[in-house]
């Protein structure tokens, strides 16, 4: 009789154990640890399309940590704010990795290889502040034809060439400011932000403005992945986010060490060449973001960075990140 009774018992127990690890997991996210700190990788590449481009700005690669200030240092007007360091390498060739004569030449060949700091100033106004410094180099020691040859070699692609033409080394700093600012709200699932960036240095100096449309669940300016806010000062809870977004852009370039070569050197290369002075571009792209992990794919479309360039051209861009 006791054994039976006890063998009865197990499925109850064993019911009410399952009941709570459930009802555990679907806690609210208020629950659960507020993250303060958020690593993040981002991989730009025109294989992305799937239309076997290889050309341009070929390949990026960007690796970030960020943490959120604690809230007894934010200012009255402030909803948040983050900082951060980051850190990456981007590859520029001609239109195609294998060059055999100068004259193919279309777009100067070299690598960007850098290291910078930020910090972003979230208000209460929907408006956000980003700035930023970042030191780096082009040229050899950016060391872009040892990343291309990686590259290829680890993924069984066609052998480059042309790197011989690679601009030479420049070292320098550059600043940069983006300010974003909500212009309108439709309800819980459509907003259309205003945006202005400005970069100034040895390596780029340029300006763009741009409108950007949001539709789906998302959250405010201070809070949202598509401005990196989901870290939070102030310990609150942040919703998940799932929406599409585009952003048309409109670039004036004084300068572009990538096509230019240094700033401040006689020899800048075997190939320089003189930027289009305005460019016309359209990000179009996919967020999904909830407590711990964001999803970012994006495609970019440009015109012309050069009137020598063959073609314009466009890439993709695929971002993870986490935080705990």
């Amino acid at each position: 009789m006791l054994l039976t009774a006890s063998i009865a018992r197990r499925p109850l127990f064993m019911s009410a154990i399952i009941t709570i690890l459930l009802n555990t997991l679907a806690l609210p996210s208020w629950s659960q640890r507020i993250p303060r700190v958020e690593w993040g990788f981002q991989n730009d590449n025109d294989l992305y399309l799937l239309n076997r481009q290889d050309q341009y700005y070929t390949n990026g690669l960007l690796l970030s940590v960020h943490r959120a200030v604690d809230s007894l240092r934010l200012s009255q007007h402030e909803a948040n704010r983050v900082w951060g360091i980051y850190g990456g390498q981007q590859i520029y060739t001609a239109y195609t990795g294998q060059i055999s004569e100068i004259e193919e030449v279309d777009r100067p060949i070299t690598a960007y290889l850098f290291l910078g700091a930020d910090l972003s100033r979230y208000y209460t106004d929907e408006s956000v502040l980003q700035l930023n410094v970042e030191l780096g180099t082009i040229g050899r020691s950016a060391l872009g034809r040892q990343a291309q040859e990686s590259i290829h070699k680890a993924f069984n692609l066609y052998d480059i060439s042309g790197w011989q033409y690679q601009l030479e080394n420049a070292f320098g700093f550059d600043i940069g400011a983006k300010y974003a600012r909500l212009l309108y709200r439709g309800g819980e699932w459509f907003d259309l932000t205003a945006q202005a960036t400005g970069t100034l240095g040895l390596h780029h100096t340029n300006v763009a403005v741009s409108p950007v449309f949001r539709v789906g669940r998302i959250n405010p300016l201070y809070a949202t992945a598509l401005f990196s806010g989901r870290l939070q000062s102030r310990r609150t809870n942040v919703a998940n986010e799932l929406f599409f977004y585009i952003r048309p852009q409109v670039s004036w370039i004084a300068y572009d060490a990538t096509i230019q070569g240094g700033l401040l050197k006689q020899n800048k290369g075997p190939v320089v060449l003189e930027p289009n002075r305005w460019i016309l571009s359209k990000q179009v792209g996919v967020v999904y973001a909830r407590h711990a992990f964001t999803f970012n794919l994006h495609y970019t479309f440009n015109t012309k960075e050069s009137p020598h360039m063959f073609f314009r051209h466009q890439y993709g861009s695929l971002g993870l990140s986490y935080r705990y």
